[in-house]
């Protein structure tokens, strides 16, 4: 139950039923059937992290996708709709040119060489240390990204059920470990496809559910253009394009952001890298990414449309709107207070609309747990578990990979195939293990889900793609050049990342920074720097590592 400072009202139901459970129950005991099932199969590291080479594309595209739309994405994207509009939407539009930059370029040049981790192409051109640098920076990107997952899960199902959150979140750390850990990469692969299917349909059972109580699209979507519920929300114009900071997002803008995600994703992360790795020949893996960014487009439509449809919802039932205390748990009664009062003044559309955008993403976890009838809630719940835990078993299993394979020093005793599974397995344990010690870390961390999430990643994400970017296309690139690009990058993204707060600690202002040239400029930063200092010290360079190519 949700616990807020304003009561229930009595239209709402508290808390979930006895099959809502029940269905969480049965995709929990199906999950991990399907880890100990394959947990028979893994011979080798081949097996364990690439399930042979010989996957399938559509599976694995599939699968990426569940594994990059984690709970984050889930909840946070609806929120976004019914907080800021449809402006990022425009997002979706990238995968096209994106399908042919990395269809095209980049697969084939990973696919060339016979490798496990991603960051062993970089060795050929930059050496050993820039190879474990880049290693170092992935693991750091995915422990933190994987904490957060868990924690955004774990906040959830708290507000769901009123269970503690921190029995929650050793749950959801659990239960996805053991499985990860049994049945490698085809257990993540297997259950992703279920577990996208899952959160498909709960998106799809949303929409549908509100269309029916309210009549049809038409009976609330027209709500949207009224006077008094644009007051309410008081969504932002999106422009065209804009290169003020102070602009949180443009179409161009939107655009470049998910074109480069796209770019430095299937560039330089293991979690894509290791996906197309496990797929026969290039062309599988092309199929595959193609698969994904179909699966991603659609499932990110739906979940816009799941936003659009909780708003329609509230703007055109008989029942109340949330209490805005239940929205807001994490603000202080004295400015719950506040809002409260400054709602009351407003007419009752305007009113709606303004509790809904002030707790936007609250909306769509008390709407699962207080709306949806007994059994589709579960439905809801079950495919918050599995947008977690899609993403948190791949991080685990990716992470792994990347330790054993570009560390190999610290396994060098272990020389049998047999015993190098099992000191995988028991390493995927203790790296989920640190995962979900990071999700209890992130407690302290206010403020929106999505830009925390932004904050979390941006730092080395573009580093990252800048050194596979200069290894598969510079080629006078060094370790120099490699360590200019690391720093520079890191720095412009650091800067970037927090410029509302620069902003406001040097002007007393505050603003609401965008985060969409982030990747970009860091991503340039990165090249810009590279490219200089390899040509500036390219003479430091032995003559046979200057003869080198990837």
């Amino acid at each position: 139950m949700l616990v807020g400072s304003q009561p229930l009202p009595s239209e709402y139901h508290t808390g979930l039923s006895l099959w809502d459970y029940l269905v969480v129950a049965l995709y929990g005991i199906g999950v991990i059937a399907i880890g100990a099932h394959y947990s028979r199969r893994q011979s080798n590291l081949g097996d364990y992290f690439l399930g042979g080479r010989k996957l399938n594309p559509v599976v694995v595209g599939i699968s990426t996708m569940a594994t990059l739309v984690s709970t984050i994405s889930y909840l946070t994207l609806p929120g976004e709709i019914i907080k800021h509009g449809f402006g990022v939407l425009w997002a979706v539009t990238s995968i096209v040119p994106a399908y042919f930059v990395i269809g095209y370029l980049i697969i084939p040049r990973i696919m060339q060489q016979e490798v496990v981790s991603g960051y062993q192409l970089l060795e050929a051109r930059f050496g050993p240390t820039i190879r474990q640098a880049a290693a170092c920076l992935f693991v750091l990107i995915r422990i933190a990204w994987v904490g957060l997952v868990v924690y955004t899960c774990g906040v959830a199902l708290s507000a769901m059920t009123g269970w503690p959150l921190e029995y929650l979140l050793l749950g959801v750390g659990i239960v996805t470990t053991f499985y990860t850990v049994l049945g490698g990469i085809q257990a993540v692969v297997v259950t992703d496809v279920v577990q996208a299917l899952i959160l498909f349909l709960g998106a799809v059972g949303v929409v549908l559910f509100s269309m029916w109580k309210c009549g049809g699209v038409t009976a609330w979507w027209p709500n949207l253009g009224l006077p008094e519920v644009k007051a309410g929300l008081n969504w932002s114009h999106v422009p065209l394009v804009s290169f003020s900071m102070a602009v949180r997002i443009s179409v161009i803008g939107m655009i470049l952001h998910q074109f480069m995600w796209w770019i430095l994703t299937a560039s330089s992360d293991q979690l894509a890298i290791q996906r197309y790795l496990s797929t026969r020949d290039a062309k599988a893996a092309r199929k595959s990414f193609l698969v994904n960014g179909i699966a991603n487009t659609i499932v990110s439509i739906f979940l816009a449309l799941t936003g659009i449809a909780l708003l329609g919802f509230f703007l055109t039932s008989a029942r109340s709107a949330p209490p805005l205390g239940d929205l807001l748990p994490s603000h202080t009664s004295h400015t719950v207070a506040q809002l409260t009062t400054k709602a009351a003044s407003m007419s009752d559309l305007q009113r709606r609309a303004f509790v809904l955008a002030q707790g936007a993403d609250k909306v769509f976890p008390w709407f699962i747990a207080h709306v949806l009838p007994a059994g589709l809630s579960g439905l809801l719940l079950a495919a918050l578990f599995s947008a977690a835990m899609s993403s948190v078993s791949s991080g685990i299993n990716s992470i792994t990979s990347v330790i054993m394979v570009d560390f190999p020093r610290a396994f060098v005793r272990f020389a049998e195939d047999s015993a190098k599974v099992k000191a995988a397995r028991w390493l995927g344990v203790g790296v989920g293990l640190t995962t979900t010690g990071i999700s209890f870390l992130l407690q302290h961390i206010r403020g929106n889900f999505m830009d925390v999430a932004q904050k979390i990643n941006l730092f080395f994400v573009a580093p990252l793609g800048a050194l596979f970017f200069m290894a598969f296309f510079v080629k006078c690139a060094n370790k120099y050049g490699g360590w200019a690009a690391i720093v520079s990058g890191f720095l412009v993204g650091l800067i970037m990342a927090y410029y509302g707060e620069l902003y406001s600690w040097l002007t007393g202002s505050e603003i609401q920074a965008t985060f969409t040239y982030t990747l970009a400029a860091s991503f340039l930063a990165s090249i810009a720097a590279g490219y200089l200092f390899s040509r500036l010290l390219s003479r430091f360079e032995p003559l046979s590592k200057k003869k080198r190519s990837v």
